[in-house]
């Protein structure tokens, strides 16, 4: 591990990064109260064009886009309203042909997958980020949020092609697939207001800054000088645009400091600083290393590096099926450091791997809170075409995801 630095070069290493977090969650928030999370759901499935494949596959790449940015549960949430008025009307035009199952599933593959898809898309990644601080993981400051989508979205591309695969061949019933449904209620989401407008530019302007600042800071030595000041005079001047600055015919800001409040996530918060105080005892008795060493006794030490990262994939993934994802890849970021050490992997590379794995349960309904509210929401939805169906998606998303960071993330975190 590197040399310790002080708590204050470490804020001001990690202001911009936290920053970002933080502005993220402004984003959510502003989509969720000026409801353009239902402008874009809605003309999503317009292009369906009552195809019920389509209909599926865009559901997929809605849920996946949204939780880029805002928390998959909530993504889930915005989504069963209309889950559930798609369904009343497929199933009054099909009659029995209803398709629920692939409604949910399709819910369900595409928020979890999305939470991968961006530095502030899943609190794994959030974890993520403290795990490799704490054990001061070489090549851990290359992580930024453009660098995030290079290799995050051809990878969440993938999964949705799979995902639309599981669900079209075997949730969708065949008698349904040939199937053209007419959606109402599209009317209502055509135009957008001038709240709406205006959110959807303080959304372009975040993106921009923050890829910019991501490329300048990999490619242009000298700008580590400019960096905090300009991450802080951008989220200053965003403060200033969501709640000042007047918008709209109401002439009201577009979010007030209730607004925040109203979908804090207190609980999760409150896990977070009790799982740091558990990872702070963890570290103090050891207990990881011993953890470890149990773990790697199973790994024979010629074990090639691809296979370690794909049983620790498939391992995370099926603790994950019946654990608390956050719970599990807080464990696994130190098991894993100490494996990769042993074996000499890139612990940055395993600790991605548990990452992005704590995020692709698909199996059960009490792996993910996705998994829990749509499986429970949904009435009808067929348990066992939900194993059969996610027990194949996670280990066609275990192959992808190892081959990924065998042979892509090394090349742009090296």
């Amino acid at each position: 591990m590197e040399n310790n630095i002080n708590f204050y070069d470490w804020l001001c290493l990690r202001l911009p990064l936290i920053l970002l977090f933080a502005n993220g969650y402004f984003i959510y928030r502003l989509f969720v109260i000026t409801k353009l999370t239902d402008v874009f759901v809605f003309r999503s499935l317009q292009r369906s064009q009552g195809s019920i494949n389509r209909l599926c596959l865009y559901i997929i790449g809605a849920a996946a886009l949204l939780s880029f940015f805002i928390p998959n549960a909530v993504t889930v949430l915005i989504l069963l309203p209309i889950l559930k008025t798609i369904d009343q009307d497929i199933a009054l035009q099909a009659g029995e042909h209803r398709i629920t199952t692939a409604l949910t599933l399709s819910t369900i593959y595409g928020a979890n997958i999305g939470g991968m898809g961006s530095l502030i898309g899943s609190p794994a990644n959030l974890l993520l980020i403290g795990a490799l601080d704490l054990y001061e993981v070489p090549g851990r400051e290359q992580i930024g949020f453009f660098n995030w989508f290079v290799w995050s979205v051809p990878l969440v591309a993938l999964f949705v092609a799979a995902a639309w695969a599981m669900v079209a061949m075997l949730a969708v019933p065949r008698k349904a697939q040939k199937m053209s449904v007419t959606l109402n209620g599209m009317e209502d989401h055509k135009n957008l207001s001038l709240e709406q407008r205006s959110g959807l530019l303080i959304f372009v302007l975040f993106l921009g800054f923050w890829i910019m600042e991501s490329v300048l800071k990999e490619f242009i030595p000298g700008f580590d000088a400019v960096d905090l000041p300009a991450c802080i005079c951008f989220f200053t001047l965003f403060l200033y645009l969501v709640f000042v600055r007047h918008f709209g015919v109401s002439g009201k800001p577009l979010l007030r400091p209730k607004d925040i409040f109203t979908g804090f996530p207190r609980r999760g918060i409150l896990f977070l600083c009790l799982l740091a105080v558990v990872i702070s005892v963890v570290r103090f008795f050891q207990i990881d290393k011993q953890i470890s060493d149990l773990f790697s006794s199973v790994i024979r030490p010629d074990t090639p590096g691809f296979l370690i990262i794909l049983f620790t994939i498939m391992t995370v993934i099926l603790l994950t099926e019946f654990l608390s994802n956050t719970l599990v890849s807080t464990a696994f970021f130190s098991i894993t450091y100490f494996i990769s050490t042993a074996h000499n992997i890139p612990p940055l590379i395993l600790m991605i791997a548990v990452s992005i794995a704590s995020t692709c349960a698909f199996m059960t309904p009490v792996a993910t809170p996705c998994n829990a509210l749509a499986f429970g929401e949904m009435k009808g939805t067929s348990f066992r075409m939900m194993l059969v169906s996610g027990f194949l998606l996670n280990i066609i998303g275990a192959f992808l995801m190892s081959v990924w960071l065998q042979f892509i993330i090394p090349f742009i975190y090296h």
